[in-house]
């Protein structure tokens, strides 16, 4: 799996290659990490962040806002997915190569 991040603006986007079929696998590290970044107790993550997902089948395109001041950063967010995707994948989910 490939993966790229980059900031534009008060947007991150988050492109992928070579997913096929771990689709769901990197909605949930998506999540995940909003939740390690997004320390709300009273709300849940997803609801201060707008998510904009283009999927095929073989890759993604994710965009990410902020809502209510909630800013994401590239360089945190690329770590997390690395690590949630590529250091510690799933079981059923091998991992070809990772950039």
């Amino acid at each position: 799996m490939l993966m790229r991040v980059r900031e534009r603006g008060d947007e991150v986007y988050i492109e992928l290659t070579g997913v096929a079929g771990r689709q769901q696998r990197v909605l949930q590290a998506i999540n995940e990490c909003q939740r390690a970044a997004c320390h709300c107790l009273d709300q849940h993550p997803l609801s201060r962040a707008d998510i904009q997902v283009r999927a095929g089948a073989n890759d993604m395109r994710i965009r990410l806002r902020g809502r209510e001041g909630l800013r994401f950063e590239a360089t945190a967010v690329y770590r997390c997915l690395r690590h949630a995707l590529i250091e510690r994948p799933s079981a059923d989910a091998p991992v070809a190569a990772a950039v």
